[in-house]
């Protein structure tokens, strides 16, 4: 990995560079955020701030080089040198923060945390379905080995392959709680998030860039995994295994995920991750956990809708 950033010419500008996956959603909201920042970005480059994107493969991931920059060797991380500073470049990780850091940065981006225009009812909600989000399904609050987030029940192999290192294998037992998990979560953002239509209200805000993209990995690893009743479809797909009906515990959800892809960025995200997820099933991918949960259906329960 290249992890000094160019030269600069202007002594007030930050340059940052953004290390992703395209199938990570813990990245893919930063993504979508400045997809939908692009002309506020645009203006800024020529002052203030560049944001460059780096594109990871999972060797990149767990080299020693990225460990320098995000010790977790996870993405998203986010990387800050100052044109006047002619020190090592600062290291960001964790994507609530390195949002905030850009919001920070970028006075007039379109989406902010703490939106003035809000009540602070909806401004408490939406910190709230961001948070039951990283805390119950994207984080596992443990850097030790084989503690995984929930939403690793879905990928994350028993045993180690080329996609899951030794330290992030999962067990059925740990399998079959994090997909509880899943459908309490997912019951709860059902009963609780307002959809008018997005999740915080009438405007996109940081709760719909947080939950999408793990909704595109629930809308195709759940069905495939656990044989779920598919609760994100988007209607208007060339694919015919994708004209089937949406699960009806979740109508909100389902809806809210349609609108969001009204909005190109959404699109193009969730494209980007689809095809990184399919790539990685036609290379056998996801056949190890769907064999663990077969040979464990009758002590467990995987389908829940």
């Amino acid at each position: 990995l290249h992890t000094r950033p160019s030269t600069m010419t202007s002594a007030r500008k930050r340059r940052c560079t953004f290390f992703d996956m395209k199938h990570s959603n813990n990245a893919a909201r930063i993504r979508l955020w400045l997809r939908l920042n692009k002309d506020v970005l645009d203006d800024a480059a020529r002052e203030h701030v560049v944001v460059e994107t780096k594109w990871l493969s999972h060797d990149d991931i767990e080299s020693d080089s990225y460990a320098s920059i995000n010790p977790l060797k996870k993405v998203p991380a986010l990387m800050v040198q100052m044109a006047a500073n002619e020190s090592e470049p600062s290291h960001l990780f964790e994507s609530s923060v390195i949002m905030g850091y850009l919001e920070d940065v970028l006075p007039t981006s379109v989406l902010k945390m703490t939106d003035a225009n809000s009540s602070a009812e909806d401004r408490a909600l939406v910190s709230l379905v961001v948070r039951c989000h990283d805390l119950y399904i994207a984080s596992p609050n443990c850097t030790e080995p084989n503690f995984s987030h929930t939403q690793g029940c879905m990928y994350l192999d028993p045993i180690p392959t080329a996609f899951t290192p030794a330290r992030r294998t999962m067990d059925i037992e740990t399998r079959a709680a994090k997909v509880a998990e899943i459908h309490k979560q997912l019951c709860w953002l059902e009963g609780n998030a307002k959809f008018g239509p997005y999740l915080g209200g009438d405007r996109l805000t940081h709760a719909d860039l947080t939950w999408f993209p793990t909704a595109v990995f629930m809308e195709l690893l759940l069905p495939l995994v656990f044989d779920w009743t598919p609760i994100f479809v988007a209607m208007d797909d060339d694919e015919e295994d994708e004209n089937v009906s949406t699960a009806k515990e979740f109508p909100r959800l389902s809806g809210w995920f349609r609108t969001c892809l009204s909005n190109p960025c959404f699109v193009e995200t969730r494209k980007e991750i689809r095809g990184a997820l399919m790539g990685q099933k036609e290379k056998g991918r996801f056949a190890a956990v769907r064999e663990d949960v077969e040979a464990h259906s009758g002590e467990y329960k995987w389908k829940y809708v």
